[in-house]
Formats: C-alpha cells, structure tokens, sequence
C-alpha cells in the first residue's frame, strides 16, 4: 500500500475506509491494529463511567467476537510490547497481562474488511472522501438523525469545547439524552444522590 492511498483514507476521516485500505494491501498478513476511545472518562453505562470498548483488527484474531475480560489501556501497551518484542515501558506494563484472550494463532494470517456506513451518514461529506473511497452504506432504509446542526447548536451554546473536560459531563449527557431519546425518562440510579450537573434543567 502507498503512502498516499493511507492518506487520503485519513484524510477523509473514515477509521473503517483506513482499515479496508489495510486489509486489502500487501501488509494485512503483518498489521495489527488496536482502536480505543480517548479520554473515557464519561458515559457511564451499567458496570462503570470509565467503561469503553476497543476494537482489535489483523491477522490472528478472533473474528467476530466480543471478548470481555476485563482490560485497561495498560494491558493493550502490554500486548504491544510482546508483539514487537520491545523492552516494557515501566513497572505498570511489566505486572499487566497481555490481551492473549483476543487471539487465536491457528487462524489463518489473511484476513479482510470492508467499510460499510450507516445510512444516517448519507447526505454528509461521508460521500465525498476522494477518488476510489466512497462510503458504502448498508442495505436498508435510510435512517435520518432526528436533529440538525442548527438544533445542537442552539442546545450546548454556552459549553466550552475547546479542551478535554471542560464541559460539564452530567449536563452534557442530558443534552444529548434528550436530543437522542425525546420525553423518555433520563435513566438514574435510585441509590444516588444527584449532583447538581444531573438536576440542572435542560430547557
């Protein structure tokens, strides 16, 4: 793959157009490539507000599954170093375990994806990332977002997004709670006192 295909895949801003790109190239057999969520400090779910997914993708992987040992960004810093062979980084990687629950070496080393984009992405630049990288969108009705840019900008006027926390996170989630989910009820825990960000009107 030349540098300029990977580039234009960045380019457009599309992880999954980036990976495909990848999986079709001569360095599949030999790329690994590990997605996690930065700054997962918000967005609690039922376990943890510091939860969040990672996606592994490349040659001896198990396809398609949904792993859930229990990892931190430690532990993918630890799988790292084994598989490049390198010295650990400090103490905090060297008394971590690697990921080895993710793979399988008895898979076969080829393997291959292919974008597909939500059809609520359709009418966006999504369509127009260059040359060749078009979205490929699912089969199915197009899914269309219940609100506009107009919409969101009026709702977080005031919020200060320039830096990482700087916006109140229960504030935030209530915002977009009720953009996404209308009059339903906001979910709460019954044995929790809510903080002022969580009694805050969103009106």
């Amino acid at each position: 793959m030349r540098p300029y295909d990977v580039a234009k895949a960045m380019g457009g801003g599309l992880l999954g157009t980036l990976v495909q790109t990848i999986s079709q190239s001569p360095f599949a057999k030999d790329t690994l490539i590990i997605v996690t969520e930065d700054d997962c400090q918000d967005g609690p779910d039922h376990v943890d507000s510091h939860r969040a997914t990672a996606y592994v993708v490349g040659p001896y992987v198990k396809r398609g599954k949904v792993v859930n040992a229990h990892y931190s960004q430690v532990n993918v810093l630890r799988t790292i170093e084994d598989i490049l062979g390198t010295e650990h980084i400090n103490l905090n990687t060297a008394s971590q375990r690697p990921m080895s629950e993710i793979f399988d070496i008895h898979l076969p080393a080829h393997w291959h994806y292919e974008a597909v984009a939500s059809t609520v992405l359709k009418g966006t630049g999504l369509e127009q990332t260059g040359p060749g990288l078009g979205a490929m969108f699912a089969e199915g009705p197009v899914v269309h977002p219940k609100h506009g840019s107009a919409y969101w900008a009026r709702m977080t006027k005031g919020l200060d997004f320039s830096e990482a926390d700087h916006v109140p996170p229960g504030r935030f989630n209530r915002l977009l709670w009720k953009g996404l989910m209308g009059a339903r009820r906001y979910p709460a825990q019954v044995d929790r006192v809510a903080s002022a960000d969580d009694r805050r009107s969103d009106d």
